[in-house]
């Protein structure tokens, strides 16, 4: 039987909202049959099996992209990364004059956001002092074995960058949108755990402990990372390795997936991002109303927005002739006295009652309702 191989995509979808993944495999299934590649036994099982009137969706709109204007153009430079690395036989030193002599010729439309990703990606290459192992290299390991009821099971995932450190290895994955990562959320990140892990399964680097993992964020010119010991444990959990927990997140996603589940995790940002809101009857309130009918929101928007300036408007007269407005958490009162008579939410707990001077030594004698 033909493996199914699950890559860090689809594990981090499963992982994060099994709806996500589940509606991600479909489409992609139905995608590769519209553009005549191969889909896989299993795939097309699952396809059989799905809701009718969704897979008519989906085959609607199979072949147009669903990233916006900021996915298209950072896939563009990604690629473009990508073929200056593959151009350059992967020698670090010479990518940036590949830059100088090619970034003029590339699509004009993406043409200025480009250079200022070149410029960045070359300022990280000059700091990056350990030995290059490899450029796009895929790696993969079997995760379950073949059964007479199941595929074997693969996981798989593509490397920007693997560096050689001092008993050590380093990952760096380019991120090329406008997300800007803190160190925790790249720690927490299954493709940050997922890339460690894998390389941790190969024989070749079975006795590597330390991992180092970098998001590099080329339009900005930053860096998140992480580091992950494979032997590490708390003490107050003890046999709970870094390397164990992995592990098992990795396997709870895959079996979600083996499992067919369906389950929908929302929330705000989740489903923000999601590329399959449009397919989902159980995204978050607000992210399916952007999706559904995007100008009527904003529309909207403009209509809240008025209406909160015109009613802060008059809660502002309102205290300028009786004083405070007390609500449940906050009191709306005059900030501190200026030329202008303004007005702003303050902590109940903090904010000071009717007799507020605005002046702390005077009020410091008036009692605290």
């Amino acid at each position: 039987m033909n493996p199914i191989v699950l890559d860090r995509t689809r594990i981090e979808q499963y992982g994060d909202c099994p709806q996500e993944g589940y509606l991600s495999m479909l489409f992609d299934a139905i995608r590769a049959e519209a553009k005549g590649e191969k889909v896989f036994p299993w795939e097309k099982e699952r396809v059989a099996d799905a809701d009718s009137e969704l897979i008519g969706q989906m085959k609607k709109t199979a072949l147009l992209s669903r990233e916006g204007k900021l996915g298209v153009i950072g896939q563009q430079i990604h690629d473009l990364i990508k073929e200056a690395f593959a151009a350059c036989d992967n020698d670090i030193s010479k990518v940036p004059d590949w830059f100088a002599e090619n970034l003029p010729k590339i699509r004009p439309d993406i043409q200025p956001q480009a250079i200022r990703h070149a410029r960045h990606v070359c300022d990280m290459l000059a700091d990056y002092h350990v030995s290059l192992l490899g450029v796009e290299q895929q790696v993969s390991i079997t995760l379950l074995p073949e059964t007479k009821n199941r595929p074997a099971v693969v996981v798989t995932m593509r490397y920007d960058l693997i560096g050689s450190g001092i008993s050590s290895l380093h990952i760096a994955d380019w991120k090329t949108g406008y997300l800007r990562r803190t160190n925790s959320e790249t720690y927490d990140s299954l493709q940050a755990q997922v890339g460690a892990w894998l390389l941790w399964q190969q024989p070749e680097y079975k006795d590597i402990t330390k991992v180092h993992f970098w998001y590099y964020e080329t339009l900005w010119g930053t860096k998140a990372y992480a580091g992950f010991d494979r032997d590490l444990e708390h003490p107050r959990l003890p046999h709970l390795t870094t390397q164990v927990a992995i592990t098992g997140r990795i396997k709870e996603a895959v079996k979600l997936f083996l499992d067919n589940r369906k389950d929908c995790w929302p929330t705000e940002q989740k489903c923000c991002w999601c590329e399959m809101i449009d397919f989902c009857t159980l995204a978050n309130m607000q992210a399916k109303e952007i999706a559904d009918n995007p100008k009527l929101f904003v529309d909207k928007l403009v209509v809240d927005e008025a209406l909160v300036k015109r009613n802060k408007k008059a809660a502002t007269e309102w205290i300028k002739g009786k004083g405070p407005l007390h609500g449940s958490k906050v009191i709306y009162a005059r900030k501190k006295p200026t030329e202008r008579f303004t007005a702003e939410f303050q902590d109940a707990d903090k904010a000071k009652g009717p007799t507020q001077t605005g002046d702390d030594d005077l009020d410091s004698h008036f009692r605290k309702e």
